[in-house]
């Protein structure tokens, strides 16, 4: 008597279908992390990017800020872009806006004493004073502030970047850009 195995005949294929769908499954899967790398690369250029812009405006503030021309003419510092080149290649990738105009919050009297007389930067802040009287100071501490937008080229994120600053005036120049 021949023997047979029962059902032999009706698994032919089978292995060939469970390699197919495990086939299907791994491309599947292969699929699926190629796209989320890709939105990951996406993320990470744009957070690069942002953080470039955020320090090409950054860069424009400091820029303004040791000119010291703003306190002195905020409406024409603001009026002009500022080129940034963050990599230092020689040509700018950023125009940087000053906006709003840089303004002049509020101002107080220098204390005298926080002068120092051999300091000749506070020197010229001495007023005269009386026998008897505190001694004055010609000097203004005037509190600005200062904001910078941009956008970064490549992915268009757009930023803006606030910064206070205390400087240092005499009472004409307080007067006239604190008014």
């Amino acid at each position: 008597m021949k023997r047979t195995r029962p059902g032999r005949r009706g698994q032919q294929g089978v292995t060939m279908l469970v390699a197919l769908i495990m086939l299907v499954m791994l491309t599947l899967l292969a699929v699926s992390s190629f796209r989320v790398s890709n939105t990951n690369l996406k993320v990470v250029a744009s957070a690069q990017g942002q953080g470039e812009a955020t320090n090409a405006a950054q860069a424009a503030i400091d820029q303004v800020i040791s000119s010291g021309n703003f306190a002195a003419d905020p409406t024409t510092v603001a009026a002009t872009p500022i080129p940034v080149d963050i990599n230092n290649s020689g040509t700018p990738q950023y125009s940087v806006n000053l906006s709003p105009i840089p303004k002049c919050l509020k101002s107080r009297p220098t204390d005298v004493s926080t002068l120092d007389i051999a300091n000749p930067l506070d020197q010229g802040c001495f007023g005269s004073a009386k026998i008897g009287q505190p001694a004055t100071s010609v000097c203004f501490e005037s509190v600005w502030e200062v904001s910078a937008t941009t956008t970064d080229p490549v992915t268009q994120a757009n930023v803006t970047v606030r910064q206070g600053v205390s400087l240092r005036q005499s009472q004409t120049q307080v007067l006239n850009a604190c008014s």
